[in-house]
């Protein structure tokens, strides 16, 4: 239940700060795209804000690398007011002639979204027990699912009403809060640990544990290739609204509705993911995500559209929750923010790829084409993760309890025990057939 993460006092302070940051987030990020298709007219345009927030997901691991390096309040504390002061210069953008201005700034936050979400994983782990992280997660879910309901549609009639200063004062006042939060926040532990490998193994480290861990690998690379079909709508969302006769701001308007799902799934995705688990939950998103795409390539007038949009919003929160609490559960905290952001890079990729494609198809292949096509890649998705899912050797690795604060990559003798022997896996001679992979070890059962 979520009101176990919230009994923890330093939880309820770290949620303050996020719930300020995911209010800046959600005005924020339509309204570049809402600005930057007032100033052009162009839907490929307003795309493209998105794709410059994406392009820093691209060099994540080495952001993440630099995160690791600090500890992480002190890294927020230093961090937030980054961010905001990097929307300063939109006060120079009056027209078409300085959109250019809008993606350098786009492209700076990016770069705060990629790194202050590495410090704030690892910061969650230190201060919530392990039981507890499904429900933290779906709590931090849920209230940045449920902005959806007021903050797209909020930014848009502010900046409607007032002009972009308005959104952007609103934004600083949120980091604001953010700040006095997080000063308030005190957390043991929250130290630097000294490297256990060469800086250049040390620089890949996320990487190489998210690839030797399958059960993070595997749903990671669905993800990709699900958020890759997604990049598309990005820009596509613009030319919905211009083929049912709706102005840009109407796009507030589908975002929002989707909010309703994304806070029914936020506030549910602990309860399901706790029942099922949290590869079953992910694919069971993804097929939510198909009927989606189905029923909007389909719609015959623009309600179709808005209720398509409550499946893939029911989804989104469950699947996010299911994924972080998997990494934080199965990843050791020194090296939590490169793989945080590891995992965005993963993702973040293929989106930067589908955010530049898809604003150039949009203008010249229908978008119920594109939407059939994003549908079936899903689709496929989906099958193939189910099927993996349900090998007995994926229900032995996903039941596996990792070793949480061992590195693996940093192999070393291992000690013997009264039941079970460890091997090393430099060491280890056969693959065995059933066995429990740890953060640094195979642990091999020599139980009947």
């Amino acid at each position: 239940m979520m009101k176990t993460a919230f009994a923890i006092p330093a939880f309820r302070r770290l949620f303050v700060a996020l719930a300020a940051t995911m209010v800046a987030d959600s005005v924020l990020m339509l309204t570049f795209g809402i600005w930057v298709k007032s100033l052009t007219g162009s839907s490929g345009a307003a795309g493209l804000t998105l794709f410059w927030v994406a392009v820093p997901s691209a060099v994540a691991p080495a952001l993440g690398w630099v995160v690791d390096q600090f500890p992480r309040r002190a890294f927020l504390l230093a961090g937030y007011p980054l961010a905001a002061m990097s929307l300063l210069p939109l006060a120079l953008v009056h027209g078409p002639d300085r959109v250019w201005i809008i993606y350098t700034v786009a492209c700076a936050y990016g770069v705060a979204l990629v790194m202050l979400p590495g410090a704030v994983t690892g910061l969650l782990k230190l201060i919530v027990p392990e039981e507890t992280l499904v429900h933290a997660n779906a709590s931090t879910s849920s209230f940045r699912e449920g902005m959806r309901l007021f903050g797209p549609l909020g930014g848009a009639t502010l900046y409607a009403a007032f002009g972009m200063d308005a959104v952007v004062i609103l934004v600083l006042c949120a980091y604001a809060v953010a700040v006095v939060a997080m000063l308030t926040l005190r957390v043991e532990g929250d130290a630097v640990q000294p490297p256990e490998m060469h800086w250049r193994m040390e620089f890949v480290a996320g990487l190489a544990h998210v690839h030797r861990d399958k059960v993070l690998w595997y749903p990671l690379l669905g993800i990709a290739g699900t958020i890759f079909a997604f990049g598309f709508i990005e820009s596509l969302i613009y030319a919905i609204a211009d083929a049912f006769g709706k102005p840009p701001t109407f796009v507030a308007v589908i975002v929002t509705v989707q909010g309703v799902g994304a806070l029914a799934g936020g506030l549910t995705s602990g309860m399901i993911i706790t029942r099922i688990g949290h590869i079953p939950a992910i694919v069971m998103s993804l097929f939510l995500f198909v009927i989606s795409l189905a029923m909007m390539a389909a719609a015959p007038n623009i309600l179709v559209i808005l209720a398509g949009a409550i499946p893939v919003g029911f989804g989104l929160p469950v699947l996010v929750v299911s994924i972080n609490t998997l990494i934080q559960v199965r990843t050791p905290n020194r090296l939590m923010a490169r793989v945080s952001t590891t995992s965005d890079a993963l993702v973040g990729i293929p989106q930067i790829i589908a955010l530049a494609v898809g604003a150039g198809l949009v203008s010249i292949v229908p978008f119920r084409f594109m939407l059939t096509g994003m549908a079936l890649i899903m689709l496929a998705i989906a099958v193939l993760l189910g099927l993996w899912a349900c090998r007995p050797a994926t229900h032995t690795l996903i039941a596996t309890k990792l070793t949480p604060e061992k590195s693996p990559t940093a192999p070393e003798k291992s000690p013997t025990a009264p039941e079970k022997s460890q091997i090393t896996p430099e060491k280890s001679p056969t693959a065995p057939e059933k066995s429990q992979i740890t953060s640094e070890k195979r642990v091999v059962s020599t139980e009947p």
